[in-house]
């Protein structure tokens, strides 16, 4: 049985936007951002829950997770196993608008509150960077001034992540890295992570409703209809490329990889040697 990433957009929202999965998504959030002690989130709310319904039509299905804790502080969550054109602008229109979203008319400006936009990536968004997380805020050039939190924004490469500590040297961030990383080995093996991070209820009750997802056969078969329809777009976008055939093949190769294709897949899709695919995977 084919099993999927919690990175695919159905399994995160079933996994971490229903009510009754706060406590999952909490504990996200605080290892995502680092949040220790009395800054850590203690309580979220949902403002866009899952509906399976709203997957029915991929178009215009919802991808991201929208909450509000308990300071008033918004956030915006989501995961992309691909690239799409503009994803960094799309990012911060997003961000800008749940900023936006706050204001009501006659209150003081002051009473707004920080938005905080995280991306989960599937792909390496920056090149020029070596770091596994990007945060960006609001600073002048020199870096000498930091305005107070109003926006931010977080990318966190999986692809650069690399666990090198044992599991009990590690951080709340690198454990939840590392799950979401091989979530797709984790459920094919159905492994109890209840032994593998004894300590992580959080972790254990994602896996536990990663694997319901699996055993769901209508959530199945939409998690097939997406794909396929994903790897469709894959293929019309790269009709409209200017570069080579063997350019946009290794294109459509590096998006086909990303959706967790297998190598024979791929080359019968692309027509690509097994040498040039791996030459392919290797410099994209």
């Amino acid at each position: 049985m084919k099993t999927y990433s919690m990175l695919n957009d159905l399994a995160f929202q079933w996994i971490f936007n229903q009510p009754g999965h706060e406590k999952i998504l909490r504990s996200l959030l605080n290892a995502l951002l680092h949040l220790e002690g009395a800054d850590r989130i203690v309580e979220i709310h949902y403002l866009n829950p899952f509906n399976p319904a709203r997957f029915v039509d991929s178009r215009k299905s919802v991808v991201d997770i929208k909450v509000r804790d308990e300071k008033s502080n918004w956030y915006e969550v989501e995961a992309q196993v691909w690239q799409r054109k503009g994803y960094i602008q799309r990012t911060a229109f997003y961000v800008a608008a749940l900023y936006a979203a706050q204001a009501k008319k006659g209150e003081e400006f002051s009473e707004l509150t920080p938005a905080i936009s995280i991306s989960i990536l599937g792909f390496n968004l920056f090149k020029e960077s070596t770091r596994v997380q990007e945060i960006f805020d609001f600073r002048n050039t020199d870096n000498s001034l930091t305005l107070p939190p109003t926006m931010s924004l977080h990318y966190i490469d999986l692809t650069r992540f690399n666990r090198k500590k044992p599991h009990e040297l590690q951080s709340p961030f690198e454990k939840w890295l590392h799950l979401m990383k091989f979530s797709k080995a984790y459920a094919r093996m159905k492994v109890d992570l209840t032994k593998v991070f004894p300590d992580e209820e959080e972790m254990a009750m994602a896996l536990t409703e990663h694997t319901k997802l699996h055993a769901d056969e209508a959530m199945r078969i939409r998690m097939e209809d997406r794909e396929r329809a994903r790897i469709d777009e894959i293929l019309l976008r790269s009709t409209y490329t200017k570069e080579g055939a063997t350019q946009k093949a290794k294109e459509i190769a590096r998006a086909l990889k990303s959706e967790g294709m297998s190598d024979e897949f791929i080359m019968k899709t692309t027509g690509l040697s097994p040498e040039e695919l791996k030459n392919c995977l290797k410099t994209g």
